[in-house]
């Protein structure tokens, strides 16, 4: 599971619309495959959290807030990390996540907010349903309460199945850079929207480093999955800001002066 540093601000007192459910049914329950779901709860609570914020950071902090026994009930609250960010911003990414769950349940459609880890995150907790252990696992938040069907597995293969490779490049705000695991930036595109998540070698760590929140181009192959686009960097550059890019009548009139 992975962190931030914070002061976290606990304004919302246990509010329980900002809360989500974890509940594990069955027989027998082992601890590695306990750890196994609870790693995948977080780390997906954490994926929708930073694919859909502003800058690809985390907002908000996940505390458990209760612990029943018997079979396994567990409830995590959210809250945001510091006092600059919305007050609705757990409830906000709660309504993807439900929204999320409940379209992969139905059919192999790309959950708005789900990046490629959150559908492999999802993914584990379905797989590992068994009836001879851990026999049935939901969710519960707000209202909403839905047991995880094996069926989820198939619909994230489906979409997860089908890869075009090409080489191209794309251009963007840089957001992030993560050296956990394999190392990869973040790359808000202006038009879309969206963050394409870049992967790179340790000789361009500096470049990446240097480039963070500044408007880049890299070129490399890129994959395009039916979940999204990633790319393998292999050029980095720095591009000005929009603000300091010329409009269309800057460079006819300085064509004009040229000539």
């Amino acid at each position: 599971m992975q962190g931030v540093e914070h002061t976290k601000i606990n304004t919302l007192g246990g509010n329980t619309q900002n809360t989500l459910s974890l509940s594990i049914e069955g027989p027998y329950l082992p601890l590695a495959k306990f750890r196994k779901v609870l790693d995948s709860f977080f780390d997906l609570l954490t994926e929708v959290d930073r694919e859909t914020s502003d800058d690809g950071q985390l907002t908000v902090e996940w505390e458990i807030s209760s612990i029943r026994a018997g079979s396994i009930h567990l409830t995590a609250t959210a809250n945001p990390i510091d006092e600059k960010i919305d007050l609705f911003r757990p409830k906000q990414i709660l309504r993807t996540l439900t929204e999320g769950i409940d379209q992969l349940q139905e059919a192999p459609l790309i959950p708005n907010g789900f990046s490629y880890s959150a559908l492999n995150h999802a993914r584990t907790l379905a797989k590992i349903i068994d009836p001879r252990d851990f026999a049935e696992i939901s969710f519960r938040s707000n209202g909403w309460n839905k047991n995880i069907a094996p069926r989820l597995v198939g619909n994230i293969d489906e979409i997860t199945k089908t890869t075009y490779k090409s080489y191209g490049s794309i251009e963007g705000i840089l957001i992030s850079i993560s050296v956990a695991g394999k190392q990869k930036i973040g790359i808000r595109n202006l038009l879309e929207g969206k963050t394409i998540q870049c992967y790179f070698k340790d000789e361009l760590f500096e470049d990446a480093k240097n480039a963070l929140r500044q408007r880049v181009y890299v070129f490399g192959l890129i994959r395009q999955h039916l979940h999204g686009t990633n790319i393998q960097v292999e050029e980095l550059k720095i591009l000005p800001s929009v603000e300091e890019t010329p409009d269309v009548s800057q460079i006819l009139a300085r064509l004009r002066h040229n000539y």
